[in-house]
Parts: structure tokens; sequence; C-alpha cells
């Protein structure tokens, strides 16, 4: 049901943006690619300042920290990824939804956020258990968190991010609320007209059952590695289509377990 809202939503979007605009601009953002400047108050191609973004990914897997959310272990399970981005100056909101061919995961993402410089702060509320009301129980159904980041710079794009989950499912066997937390390290670099290249280390810097656990439901104490992340990717130019294109191997050293995920999408934006 999400997928058609954001599929409806991306038609919408695209009618009138086409109506509005007089002139052909060229696509620069990818289905799962914030369209927030890097520099706050940095103008679209008409000067506006507004930027948008809609397109959709076709995943052979979905992998989260370093953790498959749809295959249950096993290396494959096609998942669709349709995303709407909307920005203006450096503040920026993104849908953005996951559903498994097999039926086995769906997920919803509104995250609302603000770029300025290096640095980047957002919210985000992830609807995840598509079997209960979208405005059930919170704690049942949602988790809201919260994530900071910053980027060195354009000539270093090294990354540091921090992601906090506030509300929702997140709790202690005790009952008290984990406020479960991610740490990231990441370096991107481009060769010139053949591709990206992007490395990443992912941790739990302590206790985290909203999202690290083993097979066996065992949480770690303390600081525990579980996403050992090296990908390729390039964006292919097509028209005012935006063909991006992806290849990721995924390590998670906690669990023991390895992922190779292909990605292949169509995006449109300017």
């Amino acid at each position: 049901m999400k997928t058609i809202i954001l599929a409806a939503a991306a038609a919408c979007l695209c009618w009138t943006v086409s109506a509005q605009q007089t002139t052909t601009t060229t696509t620069t953002t990818t289905a799962t690619t914030i369209v927030a400047a890097d520099d706050a108050g940095q103008e679209s191609d008409d000067g506006s300042g507004f930027e948008w973004s809609v397109g959709v990914d076709l995943n052979s897997n979905y992998v989260w920290r370093g953790y498959d959310q749809s295959a249950n272990g096993k290396f494959f399970n096609l998942n669709i990824q349709p995303c709407v981005t909307l920005g203006y100056k450096g503040l920026w909101l993104e849908l953005w939804d996951t559903n498994a061919f097999n039926g086995s995961y769906n997920e919803f993402d509104i995250t609302l956020g603000y770029t300025i410089g290096g640095f980047e702060i957002s919210v985000s509320d992830y609807y995840f258990d598509f079997e209960s009301p979208y405005f059930s129980d919170y704690n049942a159904s949602h988790s809201l968190c919260a994530t900071v980041s910053y980027t060195l710079s354009e000539r270093i794009p090294l990354k540091l991010s921090w992601s906090t989950t506030l509300a929702g499912e997140d709790f202690h066997d005790n009952g008290k609320r984990a406020y479960s937390s991610y740490v990231e390290l990441s370096y991107a670099h481009t060769f010139d007209k053949l591709f990206d290249v992007e490395a990443a280390v992912g941790a739990s810097p302590f206790k985290a059952p909203y999202w690290c656990y083993d097979d066996e439901g065992f949480v770690p104490d303390g600081f525990t590695f579980t996403n050992l992340e090296l990908g390729l990717s390039r964006e292919f130019e097509i028209g005012c289509a935006t063909l991006p294109v992806s290849l990721r191997y995924i390590y998670n050293p906690f669990i023991h377990r390895s992922y190779g995920v292909l990605s292949v999408g169509v995006s449109f934006g300017n």
C-alpha cells in the first residue's frame, strides 16, 4: 500500500514540476540520495532553491547496519525501494519504502533533515510492522531515530555519523528504554569517468537490543562491530533520467555473515 502511495506521489510531483519548469535541468540525484545541497542556501538549477527527486531502486537484498532485514540469513531476496525527496535551502523531507518480493519484510520511513556545510542532522520515523495499523501502539510498530553526521570536505569526503533510537520499540529486558545507537565512519572516492568507491565501518557503541543481536537473540554489552562494507557504484545519464548501479560487499563480524548486494535504479530530479 505504501509503495502505491509513493508511486502516486512521484507521478504527481513529476507532472507538477514539468508543468512549472520552462527549461530542462540535469539530473544529479538518485532514488536513495538526499537532494539537500552540501552548503545551506545553495540554489537549484532554476534558481528557486527548491530541489526534488523521485525514483525507485531494485536491490538483491536489503541489508541495514550489517543485518539483512528480509532474507532471514539468505543471500538473495529482491526488494523494491521507491523514494520521494523534497528539499529547500538545506531543509529536506524524504519518503522511502521497501518491500520484499516474497512478502517477508516491509518498511516505510519518513525523514526530516537539515544540511549546513558538512553537518547534517535528521529525524526518521521507521514503520516496520505492517500487521499493525499505522497509528496504533507506537512502541509496537515504529521507531524514532535521530542522526547527526559530519563530512570533512568535498576534497576529503571522510564522514562520521551517529544514530540513536529515541522512541518506539527499543527496550532492555528490564523494560527501560535502551537508546540503541549506531556509529559509522565512511569514505568515498570518485575515479573520474569510471566509478565511485565507498568503504564503511559501523558498530554498536554499547548495548543495542533494537538492532544488534545474533541469531539466538544474544545482545552484546559493549562496543561491537557489525558492518564492514566496500562498494562500487556508477550513475548513467539517459536524457532526463539517472540510472544508478551499485555492487556492495558487506560483512558482519559479530554474526560472521557476508552479503553481496546488487542494486539498479532510475531517478528523476533537478
